[in-house]
């Protein structure tokens, strides 16, 4: 999954910094995509968390410390993001400096053709998870600090 895959979530917490979300395509070329109309679920009224359901060779990606639980079959690995270069580090160090978290968590289903692994996501805080489609915001999005899952 990349950075587009539509997802936010909003506080009442208010921050200065900004975030830009951009679509990667690091990922996609890869893995199976992930149709999130019927993959992911928003749960809760006053403190929300998204559960995406995966399919073998589906990855998630998702900000470090965002995951509230995950079923058996799902494996978490958390990189810098962008794989093994002197890019990924610079991409950890922006984001870093928007005031997010430098790395970021890849979430696999291994588990066996035609079951699913769940894995939801959330805030530490009390927060509403917005639905939002990148490419009606001409696939880029500038959000607050926090707001990327």
């Amino acid at each position: 999954l990349d950075d587009g895959r539509g997802f936010s979530s909003t506080s009442s917490a208010s921050s200065s910094s900004s975030s830009e979300i951009a679509p990667s395509s690091r990922l996609s070329s890869v893995m199976k995509p992930i149709n999130f109309a019927t993959s992911s679920a928003i749960e809760g009224q006053e403190s929300q968390i998204l559960q995406v359901d995966l399919e073998p060779n589906q990855v998630l990606r998702a900000e470090s410390g965002a995951m509230i639980f995950m079923t058996q079959g799902i494996e978490m690995s958390t990189s810098l993001g962008g794989g093994e270069s002197k890019s990924s580090i610079s991409d950890g160090f922006k984001r870093m400096l928007t005031g997010q978290n430098m790395f970021i968590s890849d979430y696999t289903y291994n588990g066996a053709e035609g079951t699913v692994g769940t894995v939801a996501l959330g805030t530490d805080f009390p927060s509403k998870i917005i639905r939002l489609s990148l490419s009606e915001y001409g696939n880029k999005i500038v959000c607050q600090k926090g707001a990327y899952l």
